[in-house]
């Protein structure tokens, strides 16, 4: 009988990937994968948890940067590899299953070609994002915009915007938008 072969738990793309990204942090590989771990489980349970608070909390664990009140909705993805590369201003929302990405890289073979490239998302105060949305890497989004479902933002939101499409361009400039309602504050 012929002896049996052990192939590698780990990929030779997941190694190249895994080093990269600890190197960009000057960490030890060990320890950032105890954090990367971390951070997955904590997205796993913000993913289906039926508190949206609770979703943000899980979420700034991770290191997002989350301002007062923002709503985040379920199966949101917050970059996994960089999640402290996102801010989001006060009172805003992000809809279910929306992707922000602060990275991106080519392929095994393409790597030398299309480098792996970090630049923040910074999402504004007031801000809407309708679900199935996916923001890309060194994205500002305007205080008080709403961008629309399932749009691809791939560029600056100026404020006060109505944006949508692929890729999402503004349609539309809010007036009369950036004040909270003072109707519940003043009873």
């Amino acid at each position: 009988m012929g002896g049996i072969t052990i192939t590698a738990v780990i990929s030779n793309r997941d190694k190249v990937t895994f080093g990269e990204v600890a190197d960009h942090y000057h960490s030890n590989k060990l320890i950032f994968g105890l954090k990367y771990f971390k951070n997955w489980v904590l997205e796993r349970v913000a993913a289906w948890f039926p508190i949206p608070s609770w979703r943000a909390k899980f979420h700034k664990m991770r290191g997002v940067n989350l301002g007062k009140n923002v709503y985040v909705g379920y199966d949101v993805v917050f970059d996994r590899l960089h999640p402290e590369m996102i801010t989001v201003g006060d009172y805003s929302e992000i809809g279910d299953r929306c992707i922000l990405s602060a990275h991106s890289r080519g392929s095994l073979t393409t790597r030398q070609a299309y480098p792996r490239t970090i630049e923040p998302i910074k999402i504004g105060c007031g801000v809407s994002v309708n679900p199935g949305c996916i923001i890309t890497q060194g994205v500002e989004i305007g205080d008080n915009s709403i961008i629309g479902i399932g749009s691809v933002v791939t560029r600056d939101i100026s404020p006060n915007s109505l944006a949508l499409g692929y890729p999402a361009r503004v349609i539309k400039k809010l007036d009369g938008v950036g004040e909270l309602q003072t109707s519940f504050n003043d009873t």
